[in-house]
């Protein structure tokens, strides 16, 4: 035999035991999986030629079956018009009359600002010895606009996150308004210390509530960093900007001994905050799976990934059917030993020991929604509730002043938290204003 044959028949024999190599890892990973109740993954490996070609595109539209939707007929008609022929179109021939059919169309009216001139009768009280006369309605103190300007601003700002500049140009091409700048942040200062008192009993309220989710988000104020924080439950939504990020934020907020249950991120400062805590598992699937689709994923990442998604979703199927607190003291004595014994496995890789090591260190934590009810197992509450402030961060820029985000603060709170109570913020917001002048 030649040196070439013997050469050939080496390199099949090393393709040989390289495939059962892999075969054998993949037997181990089986056996490691069924020994602590996974299952494995569902993502078969493609082969080399079927990794390089291009995903079949999806077709576009509605999926097959889809019922389709159209506008309604309006509940009321503002104006009639009846349309008549007299002769054909066409051929200019006799016509004769058919049962009618009807069209709606609805459309924009012009906008205008409407200038209400008030008549201020005065008077002299012979007792007191002072001139009298009565208030004007619908407007605050001095100012030259009335409560509905100052809530459509404070909508614009703050809902659809408009800058100044764009609110002064929208309110003088729409409305003829002839208002700057300025006087629309005077109007939102305005508007911040009407609101005032309403943030402080939000504030309040937020020490009796029994379960809260919080989160916070960098920011810049007049070129220095600061904090954005989120308060959320299903009652009320409060913002406040601080300094910092530590446990004292919420110690502030929420007081010493505050005993309800909140949600929050991995963020080790909040460990020592008040309360019992629920860790959030959209973090810690999210970090994982991040790892999963790598380009070239850690060995077991997609093992690891999935086997947080299925205790994830069984403990959430597991509590639905749970209706006594010693159902769900089983059921969380249950969860966090099988997760406690997925975190210990041997996993390769040194971003997945530390996944695996922070499951293990907050196991307890990660099941309190077992435990107490009405308690979600995630923080997309508190994320969902910044992401208007972050929108309006990368709009607008930063703030230049402290006062500005405050005034922020107070305004998405109270709008946030009617919002959450079911109310309209531009209906509701006008009665409280008015009472609040009374």
């Amino acid at each position: 035999m030649d040196k070439k044959c013997r050469d050939c028949g080496l390199e099949g024999e090393v393709e040989k035991l390289k495939e059962e190599n892999e075969s054998l890892k993949e037997d181990l990973q089986k056996l490691r999986l069924e020994l602590y109740g996974l299952k494995a993954s569902r993502k078969r490996k493609r082969d080399s030629a079927e990794a390089q070609s291009k995903p079949q595109a999806k077709k576009l539209g509605p999926p097959k079956g889809h019922i389709g939707t159209s506008r309604t007929k309006p509940e009321r008609a503002d104006r009639k018009m009846v349309l008549r022929l007299g002769s054909c179109p066409h051929c200019s021939g006799n016509i004769k009359p058919l049962k009618p059919r009807y069209r709606y169309a609805e459309e924009l009216v012009p906008a205008e600002l409407l200038a209400t001139e008030y008549e201020i009768n005065q008077y002299y009280c012979r007792t007191c010895k002072k001139v009298v006369y009565p208030e004007v309605p619908e407007l605050i103190d001095n100012c030259h606009f009335g409560v509905r300007f100052l809530l459509y601003i404070t909508y614009l700002r703050y809902v659809m996150n408009l800058p100044y500049n764009k609110m002064a140009k929208l309110l003088n091409d729409t409305y003829q308004a002839g208002v700057s700048e300025g006087t629309l942040v005077s109007y939102i200062k305005k508007a911040a210390g009407i609101f005032g008192p309403k943030y402080e009993r939000i504030k309040r309220q937020m020490k009796e509530m029994d379960n809260c989710h919080y989160d916070d988000t960098g920011q810049r104020i007049d070129g220095e960093n600061r904090w954005l924080w989120v308060f959320i439950n299903k009652e009320a939504v409060l913002y406040h900007t601080a300094k910092g990020r530590s446990k004292k934020v919420v110690v502030e907020i929420l007081g010493e001994d505050y005993d309800g249950v909140t949600v929050q991120d991995f963020y080790p400062s909040f460990d020592g905050a008040p309360g019992r805590k629920q860790k959030c598992w959209s973090h810690i699937i999210r970090a994982a799976r991040d790892l999963a689709e790598k380009k070239q994923p850690p060995p077991m990442a997609k093992e690891f990934h999935e086997g947080l998604q299925e205790i994830y979703h069984e403990a959430k199927e597991c509590e639905k059917g749970l209706r006594t607190h010693g159902l769900r003291k089983k059921a969380h004595r249950r969860f966090v030993k099988r997760l406690k014994a997925f975190a210990k496995m041997d996993w390769e890789h040194c971003d997945l020991k530390r996944l695996g090591k922070r499951a293990l260190k907050y196991r307890y934590e990660m099941f309190t929604f077992l435990l107490v009810a009405g308690v979600e197992p995630t923080n997309n509450a508190a994320e969902r509730a910044l992401r208007p402030c972050v929108r309006q961060r990368k709009i607008s820029g930063c703030h230049r002043t402290l006062e500005g985000a405050e005034n922020r603060d107070v305004l998405m709170s109270v709008m946030g938290t009617m919002t959450l109570q079911g109310e309209d913020f531009l209906e509701a917001g006008k009665e409280y204003v008015l009472s609040a002048r009374a």
